[in-house]
């Protein structure tokens, strides 16, 4: 008789692991690794390389693999595991449509009942961006409202969503406090042994905010998450693509990778292939690919709920409801554009923040600032150079540790705030030191938990 182990939603929101040889299976991916028999899968690490996270249902670890959406996992008697997948319950909502109001009326009423549904005092990560604007404008009872914000400027008191925050606080009389963010690298080690080589080793900022919410707080609450809701709501239009090699265009990395060119695994992209192949025509679909955006960069993501979860809150969102998603997907294409049906509505509710003058920071320096609080170890080239080129570590490191600009960076970088010139020496491949240490940053992340699989697999 077997016996159902798993099940995931029609997002896969809460990831599920699963090791094919052991027949483990967990929602930690550490817990299903065999470490002393540790063998990599080169298009799981090529691609977990190119992407900065897991995709297409395998990690980068040989026999470890991850259940999509709408799937099952079963163990039989002897310990084997069977994965089924279910129908994908997206086809019935595909033409699911409301209107601009019926849609904000819908997410009001959706957030009014979980509201009653719970009791303390709610926590809203409040950034002022328009999901959590909307969110905060929803909730009925604005007494039982604790909002926090991080600031990402240099300044983080002036960062954009400090001072939007504060001004949304300020309208809603909400109980509203600023946290102050960039000792986050010494939460490394207990970011991977949450996520291990799953993704990148990049939202240890969440640890170091709820943290710190924690001693303000009494801990448990219940929590309003906006996660997903500018996705839906029309912040990215994914682009068609083609080719196995355009995959890429629907990852929205935001530049979170490393060189798939500096692997040691030859390139494979069957995968790719394979997924392409199967989703042809959802991929013709504008809709179908804003799904698939989200189905791809699942594992990454889900670290938005996991993390609160983790320190006893009791994270949900509206946004995460199907008949909510499909409804603001399936808005017309162009009220979707630049998100125009939600800033008409702030503008009828007094709510345009964007119309009220407010100076702000919008540039983000948060890894740069935590780069020179708590400097990150180097890289082990030698350990790494099993499976990457090991001047490609090499010159991550320099690049990475490179804090003070010599007079040659000091040079460039006065000629690349010369107009047409900056131009022109970008396109040959120039950069100033923030921008290299950023990218050597990325990179490092990327690489970092899979050389702590290494330290693991000698350790055994």
């Amino acid at each position: 008789m077997k016996k159902l182990l798993f099940e995931t939603n029609w997002m896969a929101s809460q990831p599920v692991f699963y090791n094919e040889k052991t027949g483990l299976a967990s929602h930690v991916i550490n817990d299903v690794i065999d470490f002393t028999n540790l063998e990599f899968h080169p298009e799981g690490f090529n691609n977990y390389l190119d992407f900065g996270y897991s995709i297409l249902e395998q990690t980068p670890v040989q026999d470890v693999k991850f259940l999509r959406h709408s799937s099952r996992i079963f163990q039989d008697e002897t310990g084997k595991l069977e994965v089924e997948y279910l129908d994908d319950p997206i086809e019935q909502w595909l033409d699911y449509k409301l209107s601009e109001n019926d849609v904000i009326d819908l997410i009001r009423e959706r957030v009014q009942r979980w509201e009653r549904s719970v009791k303390g005092e709610i926590v809203l990560p409040l950034s002022g961006g328009y999901d959590s604007r909307l969110l905060a404008w929803c909730i009925e009872d604005k007494s039982k409202v604790r909002t926090f914000t991080y600031g990402i400027s240099e300044n983080q008191s002036d960062s954009y969503e400090v001072v939007h925050a504060r001004k949304l606080s300020e309208i809603f009389g909400f109980q509203w406090e600023q946290i102050p963010l960039g000792d986050f690298h010494q939460y490394i080690d207990d970011w991977d042994h949450l996520y291990g080589a799953s993704t990148h080793a990049h939202g240890m900022y969440h640890i170091e905010f709820y943290n710190k919410i924690l001693n303000i707080i009494s801990g448990g609450n219940p929590f309003l998450s906006g996660i997903f809701g500018d996705v839906w709501a029309g912040s990215t239009f994914p682009p068609v693509i083609s080719s196995h090699h355009e995959m890429i265009n629907l990852g929205y990395t935001h530049g979170l990778n490393a060189d798939i060119n500096a692997s040691r695994f030859s390139p494979s992209f069957e995968l790719r292939k394979l997924f392409l192949q199967e989703n042809r025509e959802q991929i013709k679909s504008e809709n179908w690919r804003v799904i698939i955006q989200i189905r791809l960069k699942i594992i990454l993501i889900s670290y938005l709920l996991r993390v609160p979860k983790l320190f006893g809150f009791s994270p949900w969102s509206p946004f995460l409801d199907i008949d909510v998603c499909m409804a603001m997907l399936n808005l017309p294409p162009e009220r979707k554009q630049d998100r125009l049906w939600q800033k008409e509505f702030f503008q009828k509710v007094g709510l345009d923040l964007e119309s009220m003058n407010l100076q702000a920071s919008q540039k983000n320096t948060l890894d740069l600032q935590a780069l020179r609080r708590i400097p990150v170890k180097p890289l082990d080239a030698s350990l790494l150079g099993e499976l990457i080129q090991p001047d490609y570590v090499m010159r991550i490191n320099r690049n990475l540790l490179k804090v003070s600009p010599n007079k040659r960076d000091r040079v460039l970088s006065g000629l690349l705030n010369v107009r047409m010139v900056g131009g022109a020496l970008r396109r040959l491949g120039f950069t100033d030191l923030p921008d290299m240490q950023l990218r050597a940053y990325n990179a490092y992340i990327v690489l970092l938990p899979i050389q702590k699989l290494l330290y693991k697999r000698n350790l055994g």
